[in-house]
């Protein structure tokens, strides 16, 4: 659209009414004080001063008690198509959602992010710190790594800077390396 032109542009918009940005009224919005509001997505139940109020009333509404809404049958297939459609409703491009149980204790974790390496790092992490609160996560980690079935494969330049870190040159012998390794307990990665 060329700059001064009189006619509209769909993509501008419709521009609102004040009495449009005027969300005082809206069922969905409760005053908390004078111009700050709670907006829900669900209908408001409160009035400003916290008192329960059903969505629906009103000056002219009836003493009769509304009556109860249908409990939702809770399902491992519903509970499964629930979480599934709230992951896939997050703006993040990533994430996970998962509940474990280790030595009998059940935690959860959720986790989005636009970061893949977030993403699995913090899964990595809750992970590690469920298992043995005497052992460090590296360690845990480690042991997890090594005793399963997946081999993992390093890029180059992480075994470079492992092997750098030990302050040994290249006269030295791979049994030097070992010893090196062997001295801190392991090699980090």
């Amino acid at each position: 659209m060329a700059s001064g032109s009189d006619e509209p542009n769909p993509e501008d918009g419709k521009i609102l009414s004040p009495e449009e940005l005027d969300i005082a009224d809206d069922e969905h919005v409760t005053e908390i004080d004078e111009g700050r509001y709670v907006v829900s997505s669900d209908v408001r139940t409160d009035d400003s001063y916290g008192n329960h109020v059903p969505s629906d009333s009103g000056p002219d509404q009836a003493s009769d008690p509304a009556p109860e809404p249908d409990t939702p049958e809770f399902t491992d297939a519903n509970v499964h198509q629930w979480l599934a459609e709230q992951m896939a409703e997050s703006n993040s491009r990533y994430g996970f959602d998962v509940t474990a149980k280790f030595d009998g204790n059940v935690d959860q974790q959720q986790v989005v992010s636009n970061d893949i390496i977030t993403v699995f790092e913090s899964f990595m992490l809750w992970y590690g710190r469920q298992m043995d609160g005497s052992t460090s996560v590296e360690n845990v980690l480690g042991i997890l790594l090594s005793e399963s079935n997946v081999p993992v494969k390093h890029p180059p330049e992480n075994f470079k800077r492992m092997v750098q870190s030990t302050g040994l040159s290249p006269d030295d012998s791979i049994a030097d390396l070992v010893e090196a390794i062997e001295a801190r307990d392991g090699a980090t990665f």
